[in-house]
């Protein structure tokens, strides 16, 4: 059995690997155990027991981390002592290598981890390595602009160069591609909207809405969910932090992980601010309790009714905004 460690925070990378080791074999049974699935009596099993349909077996044990700890500790004594349990592959999916696995020899180690936000060369590299997986290719200022439109959100890149190599009929995507598939108006200028928002700039957040407004491509709902989306972020951060003055990077990560939020948002909210930062942020923290923003959530779900229902987002967006910044 060959045993591989994948370690990271990347979801699309680790996906991406993963169904690679799984094209090799295409007759293997596949058995995926994650914290969701797994049952404590049929893990011997699981591990010792051959498939009648096949003599080949590829198990995937996915975000390892988030298990019991007595599951941890099983699935880790069964991996040290059967070094041959069955013909095939195991796959183990882990942010962090933690001390259950320390004594286990893996015949291979992947590291699988999304660029830090200030790193723009990493995030180039990791577009083009996407794009060369679906045998596209990409110039440095091609991936450049597709980050200016989507922003450094790995799920949602992955997604638009998928989007990006089935709309370009040339090997390789260019800029004019980005510029006629990308809307303009995308989760970059969302998410610059929403943070003049929360930091209370009025000012600012009318003059961007005008301009969202105004696109062909506008759509009120979309908007609705963004916010929804983006304070329940800000809950979850602040229901997570430290109500600190100032943040560094580790224990930005920290939050990052304990509310589920990216880390580049939770940086934001947080008043953590790199090199390349256009605008200086502050801690959001500092501004909102946790009853406040549950609050602004109930409004947005009343914003979204009203949108529905035929509301004008041309008057229901402002007074929104204006509720907000003036509370």
């Amino acid at each position: 059995m060959q045993k591989i460690l994948i370690l990271g925070n990347s979801t699309i990378q680790k996906r991406i690997r993963i169904e690679e080791i799984i094209k090799k074999s295409p007759n293997a049974e596949i058995v995926t155990l994650s914290p969701e699935n797994y049952v404590d009596e049929e893990i011997n099993n699981i591990f010792t027991m051959g498939s009648i349909f096949s003599t080949n077996r590829i198990i995937i044990i996915s975000d390892f981390d988030s298990f019991k700890i007595p599951y941890q500790e099983k699935m880790s004594t069964l991996l040290k002592h059967c070094e041959s349990p069955f013909e095939g592959t195991l796959i183990l999916d882990i942010q962090k290598e933690n001390k259950y696995l320390k004594e286990i020899t893996f015949d291979k180690k992947i590291e699988a981890m999304i660029p830090p936000p200030w790193k723009d060369e990493l995030w180039i590299e990791m577009l083009k390595d996407f794009a060369s997986k679906l045998n596209k290719q990409l110039s440095d200022e091609t991936a450049e602009k597709i980050i200016q439109f989507v922003g450094k959100n790995e799920d949602l890149l992955y997604e638009e160069i998928k989007k990006l190599c089935i709309y370009s009929n040339t090997e390789i995507i260019s800029i004019k591609d980005v510029e006629d598939v990308s809307t303009y108006f995308s989760s970059a200028n969302y998410e610059e909207l929403c943070y003049d928002l929360v930091t209370k700039k009025l000012s600012n957040s009318l003059i961007k809405l005008q301009s969202i407004v105004k696109s062909s491509s506008f759509s009120p709902i979309a908007l609705a969910n963004y916010l929804y989306k983006y304070f329940l972020d800000l809950y979850a951060v602040i229901l997570n932090g430290e109500r600190k003055t100032n943040y560094n990077w580790s224990e930005v990560m920290k939050v990052s992980k304990d509310s589920m939020v990216s880390q580049q948002r939770v940086a934001s909210f947080l008043g953590f601010n790199f090199k390349n930062d256009k605008v200086k942020k502050i801690n959001v923290e500092k501004l909102y309790f946790l009853t406040s923003i549950e609050k602004i959530i109930i409004d947005i779900e009343e914003l979204d009714r009203s949108l529905k229902t035929g509301g004008d987002p041309k008057v229901l967006f402002p007074n929104f905004f204006e509720k907000i910044c003036s509370a």
